[in-house]
C-alpha cells in the first residue's frame, strides 16, 4: 500500500491510526500533508520512528506530534529544507526515553532539548551545518550516557575551527565518528575526556591530537577522502 515520494521516503494511506499495537514506522514522507502527522500522534506504543519531508510548513505540527510519543526510542529526521532550526526548537517536551537521535537537517543550532535526552545512547548529526562548535561539545559532553556520536558531512559550518574535548566531557562515549568534511580541521583531547573512549573512525583525513589522554582507546581507524 505505501508507495514512495521520494528517494528517502514513502507516503502511507490513512487509517494508519488503527495500528495502535505498532513499534516501528519508517521512512515516511511527511510533506504531503498533515493527515499522517495526526495518524502517527495517535501511536503511543511507537517506539522508532524514521521521517523525512520536514518543512517549514509542517514542522510544528511534527512537534506537536513528537510530544505525545513518550515510549518512542528512536528518531531519525531528514529534510532537504534549510533553516529549521528555530522551528525544531519548538518542541517543547520531547520524548524523555530517546536513546538513539539522528538527524540530518540544516539546522545552524543544536535544538535545546537535545541537553535534556539523558538517555540518549547514539547520536548522528550529519548536514546540520551548526555554527557554534564549543558551544554544541559543551552540550553534548553533558549528556551521560552518550556512547556513540557520529558527526559527519557539514555537521559544523565553522571552516578552520578546532573540536576541543574538555576534561570530564563525554563519560560515557566508546565510539567517535567523524565523516568526509565535517566542517572543523582537528579534534584535540584534553586530559580527563572521554575516558572509556575505545574507538575513533575518522572518513575525513582529519588530524586528531591528545590521543595519549584517552586510556581505553584501542582503535583508530583513518580512511582518506575521496578525490
Amino acid at each position: 500500500l505505501a508507495r514512495l515520494a521520494d528517494p528517502v521516503g514513502v507516503a502511507v494511506p490513512r487509517g494508519l491510526r488503527k495500528l495502535r499495537a505498532l513499534h516501528t514506522l519508517g521512512v515516511v514522507n511527511i510533506a504531503r500533508g498533515k493527515a499522517v502527522l495526526q495518524d502517527i500522534k495517535r501511536l503511543t506504543r511507537l517506539r522508532k520512528l524514521a521521517v523525512t519531508g520536514i518543512n517549514k510548513k509542517n514542522c510544528k505540527e511534527f512537534c506537536s506530534t513528537l510530544v505525545h510519543l513518550s515510549s518512542l526510542e528512536s528518531l531519525s529526521v531528514h529534510s532537504k529544507e534549510e533553516g529549521l532550526g528555530d522551528c525544531l526548537d519548538g518542541l517543547s517536551s520531547p520524548p524523555k526515553n530517546i536513546q538513539s537521535l539522528n538527524l540530518y537537517v540544516t539546522l545552524g543550532k543544536l535544538p535545546e532539548w537535545v541537553a535534556g535526552l539523558q538517555n540518549l545512547v547514539k547520536l548522528k548529526l550529519e548536514h546540520t551545518r551548526l555554527t557554534e562548535v564549543d558551544g554544541t561539545i559543551r552540550v553534548l559532553g553533558k549528556l551521560s550516557n552518550l556512547s556513540i556520536l557520529c558527526l559527519l558531512g557539514r555537521t559544523f559550518e565553522a571552516e578552520g575551527r578546532r573540536l576541543s574535548c574538555r576534561r570530564e566531557a563525554f563519560p560515557s562515549l566508546t565510539a567517535l565518528e567523524t565523516g568526509w568534511y565535517p566542517g572543523i580541521r582537528s579534534v584535540l583531547f584534553e586530559e580527563g575526556t572521554a575516558p572509556k573512549l575505545e574507538l575513533l573512525l575518522d572518513r575525513g583525513a582529519i588530524p586528531f591530537s591528545g590521543l595519549s589522554c584517552l586510556p581505553s582507546l584501542n582503535e583508530v581507524m583513518i580512511h582518506m577522502p575521496p578525490r
